[in-house]
């Protein structure tokens, strides 16, 4: 008697299983050795430096623009960078913002642009076959935006309405003064104000465009099912019309260090409880060891297993989440670790923060708790291979942070054999209990006689605008 196919495979699935116990955990494979694809580097005719990753298991493509600058260099009006990459695709000199929305939505593409610190990012895609109609889209958002002043005006309502309803926010003030605290005077620290929203002008986005946007000053990524030498071919056709030009680079400085623990607290009338961030400065995105930190934050403050979690969630029972996290830019990064508490818990919150941060420095990291943090650091970073748009930004990464060509490929592999040595190493290096600075928002009048007893307090309005010690918040 013939077995079906099915029948056969069932028997085959069931002997296979036979010898499994259930029972124990099963021993975890070893970090694969290269775990990021292959990637092809072309620079073409017009100095436009081009990343090319071919993957074909469906057929879509994406595509990534990055131009270095910023809002690092935004200058005396923080939120320029911001509203170039808005209104990138909301007029060109061939086509207004509804018919350019029109021609994307046709295709079931996305062309959209964000400002970070050190670049402004442009990404499309779309299904493989419309990678001609993607291009001519992406080309003319970059090469031939136009500002038009009514989706200008329109822009700065937007981010007007946005301000007002950060200042509510208590994450949001939170956010901006760690942001201040940390990076001082340095840009990565500017807060943007409605003043600096109504000053920023067309004539400023132009400014900025003409400035920043050219080839030999951008790269560009593209990821999916695509063939290098026929993508570069239609590359070097779409962006012919993009000529190169003189970018002078402005080198800035790192930010300050920090010296001394400070408190400063939002005064929010009515708040019931207290958004607290501790926070100091941090490494740089060239930093070598970021496969090993991110290890060790974790086991810090990652996530469910972080230890700031199981101590003020589980433990104590004083807030939903308590995490941790490093923020890596060009010249310097910021260090957090956040909680929502009660307000009166909030000083035995911050002290518990402060216990787990010195207990990482002070002792080794026990083995299985490392074990569980490493699987759990690998799985989530092979995890993320699967999208097509971090993969790219990774590969530009590499390019714009000046980070060691195999820097992805050994990334798993270095989390996979981090030490306990290591992460208490690192932890000594770039977690201070002395110099930092701890940002509470939250009612004065309740909290303030508790944080005084860490130290001195600095209160502000929730204009963030710094109140006169003595007199009373309004």
């Amino acid at each position: 008697m013939r077995l079906s196919l099915f029948t056969f495979i069932a028997l085959f699935i069931a002997a296979a299983q036979a010898d499994i116990d259930r029972t124990k955990k099963p021993t975890p494979g070893p970090a694969p050795a290269a775990a990021f694809p292959d990637f092809k580097t072309i620079t073409l005719k017009n100095g436009l430096k081009v990343f090319v990753i071919e993957d074909d298991r469906k057929p879509a493509v994406t595509f990534r623009l990055v131009i270095k600058g910023g809002e690092l260099h935004d200058g005396n009006k923080p939120g320029t960078t911001g509203f170039v990459a808005g209104l990138l695709n909301r007029g060109t000199k061939t086509r207004d913002a509804l018919a350019f929305a029109e021609e994307s939505d046709y295709i079931g593409s996305q062309i959209e642009a964000s400002a970070g610190d050190d670049a402004l990012s442009v990404g499309a895609g779309a299904l493989t076959k419309y990678t001609d109609k993607i291009l001519d889209l992406l080309v003319d958002a970059v090469v031939n935006p136009v500002f038009p002043p009514d989706q200008l005006e329109r822009e700065q309502k937007q981010m007007m309405s946005k301000l007002a309803a950060d200042r509510k926010q208590p994450g949001a003030l939170a956010g901006k003064l760690a942001g201040r605290v940390v990076y001082g005077p340095h840009p990565y620290g500017a807060i943007m104000t409605e003043k600096d929203v109504l000053t920023i002008t067309r004539e400023d986005l132009v400014k900025y465009h003409t400035k920043w946007f050219a080839p030999n000053n951008a790269t560009l990524a593209v990821v999916g099912d695509v063939k290098s030498d026929v993508i570069v071919a239609q590359l070097e056709k779409a962006f012919a019309v993009w000529q190169r030009k003189d970018v002078e680079e402005e080198k800035l400085a790192a930010p300050p260090a920090m010296h001394g623990l400070t408190i400063h607290l939002v005064d929010r009338p009515g708040s019931v409880q207290s958004n607290i961030v501790i926070c100091e400065p941090g490494p740089a995105r060239n930093n070598a060891d970021t496969p090993e930190l991110n290890v060790m934050n974790a086991t810090l403050g990652g996530g469910f297993s972080g230890r700031l979690f199981q101590n003020l969630r589980e433990k104590h029972g004083w807030t939903y989440g308590a995490y941790s996290a490093f923020g890596m830019n060009r010249y310097g990064g910021m260090f957090q670790a956040s909680a929502e508490t009660r307000n009166e818990v909030t000083a035995p919150a911050i002290n518990e923060t402060l216990v787990e941060m010195k207990r990482i420095r002070s002792e080794l990291v026990p083995d299985g708790e490392l074990e569980l943090q490493r699987q759990y650091n690998v799985g989530n970073y092979l995890l993320s291979l699967e999208s097509a748009a971090r993969t790219a930004q990774r590969v530009q990464d590499i390019d714009l942070y000046g980070l060691a060509p195999d820097f992805y490929k050994r990334y798993a592999k270095r989390m996979a054999d981090v030490t306990s040595s290591q992460i208490q190493a690192l932890a000594q290096s770039t977690l201070s209990l002395d110099n930092l600075a701890i940002v509470v928002v939250g009612e004065a009048k309740q909290i303030k006689p508790e944080l005084e007893k860490i130290g001195t307090v600095i209160v502000y309005d929730t204009e963030l605008k710094e109140i006169p010690k003595g007199e009373a918040p309004k």
